[in-house]
């Protein structure tokens, strides 16, 4: 499928969701934010259980961009780890197409990490899926129609929560084990009959490539019999303090103050908020539950500096030394990789993805490297989108993967 067939996706679901009989989206405001919703409560003695056990389910209806999607779909309370391997309950929503699988084998399932980039739960993909339009200002709900897609070639889904209950954007480990643990817990999950050896994809683009590089590296370890066919990385910021630094005083500064905040709640020890002013310090909390739309416009063309005390934020070693920590690392990958970026990427420089590249193939993985001239950052996650799609498809069609290391 192309650009155009991408393009119309949406309307592929409308059409489809139109010929379904009582299918309908729930209002918004019957759904409350998982800040309020018990389901994502953690039960008591949860901790005891392995990592990917599922605490709670629930059937749900979900929407691409408030289209009800005509699949079955439902949302799992499932046990985590956070970035210092405290347990944590995630919730991650699994998608199954109705039509019976046709293609060869078994049904492949793709876990596709939409950029969260958020501080606040209403903007974490579960509650998008379902609240559709009341959740307009994050990232999760245009992502929606890119979970569609993937529906559309008839391959089970799975998008995790992976900021966790706290919202903790850009904690590298909490994202990557909440992946892991989330595909455990699709496979396992009886009533959407996914097979538990189902030829299994990672995708994401910028803040959800970053959730797929950290599971990617985190895999051998944490879950190596899991088993991964395929990673699709598109716009990834690999390293944190040279996206950031790109971003200061642009527009997109916002993802910097958001990703500072959400660091600062992954790791209170470090205490960097006190490299915050009294006016820093009320403007996180002032933003304490915002999403991507709401950083973006509140902070477009701010810099770090108007809210620390020093005035080279960058170059203090407690905030260096944490960005570099939530970096992901290239490690040897289980799966062959497609990485994919516009060299005119304004946010995240082609050169930070470029080096990614090059450790990920001295470490040994098998990488596919594609380059688009031009573009932009936003307009490649859209126009790009087939380029990963077929890469999926070919890995689980069994067709051998192009190696670009030398």
């Amino acid at each position: 499928m192309r650009v155009a067939g991408w393009l119309v996706c949406l309307a592929v679901v409308t059409s489809l969701s139109s010929g379904v009989v009582g299918v309908a989206a729930p209002a918004a405001a019957d759904i409350p934010a998982p800040s309020e919703d018990p389901f994502y409560r953690a039960p008591a003695g949860y901790e005891a259980q392995p990592d990917g056990a599922i605490l709670r389910s629930r059937p749900v209806t979900a929407t691409a961009l408030s289209v009800p999607i005509p699949v079955d779909s439902w949302q799992l309370l499932y046990k985590s780890l956070d970035s210092h391997r405290e347990p944590v309950a995630d919730v991650a929503t699994v998608l199954v197409p109705r039509m019976p699988w046709t293609g060869e084998g078994i049904r492949p399932l793709v876990s596709y990490q939409t950029a969260e980039d958020s501080l606040g739960s209403r903007c974490a993909p579960s509650y998008a899926l379902t609240a559709g339009l009341g959740a307009a200002t994050s990232n999760a709900a245009s992502e929606s129609v890119m979970i569609a897609y993937l529906l559309s070639r008839g391959w089970a889904v799975v998008t995790a929560d992976y900021e966790g209950p706290q919202s903790e954007f850009l904690a590298g480990p909490q994202a990557g084990y909440a992946v892991l643990d989330g595909i455990r817990a699709a496979r396992h999950f009886d009533s959407a009959g996914v097979d538990v050896n189902a030829t299994t994809g990672l995708w994401g683009y910028s803040g959800g490539a970053f959730a797929t590089a950290w599971a990617a590296d985190l895999q051998q370890d944490h879950a190596p019999g899991l088993g991964l066919d395929a990673i699709a990385l598109g716009g990834l910021p690999a390293d944190l303090e040279s996206a950031m630094r790109n971003v200061d005083g642009g527009y997109g500064f916002g993802l910097t103050f958001g990703g500072v905040t959400g660091i600062d709640r992954a790791y209170p020890e470090k205490r960097l908020s006190e490299l915050f002013t009294p006016e820093g310090r009320a403007t996180i909390q002032a933003s304490n539950a915002a999403c991507t739309v709401d950083l973006i416009a509140t902070y477009a063309f701010r810099s770090l500096r108007d809210y620390t005390v020093d005035p080279r934020p960058f170059d203090v070693p407690v905030l260096r030394d944490a960005l570099a920590e939530n970096s992901p690392a290239a490690g040897t990958a289980g799966a062959p990789i497609y990485s994919y970026h516009a060299d005119g990427d304004e946010l995240v420089p082609v050169a930070v993805h470029d080096d990614f590249v090059r450790q990920s193939c001295a470490a040994g993985s098998a990488v596919q490297v594609v380059r688009y001239p031009g573009g932009s950052h936003n307009t490649t996650l859209i126009s790009r989108a087939p380029g990963a799609v077929d890469f999926l498809a070919a890995r689980f069609a069994g067709r051998a993967a192009v190696g670009d290391c030398v």
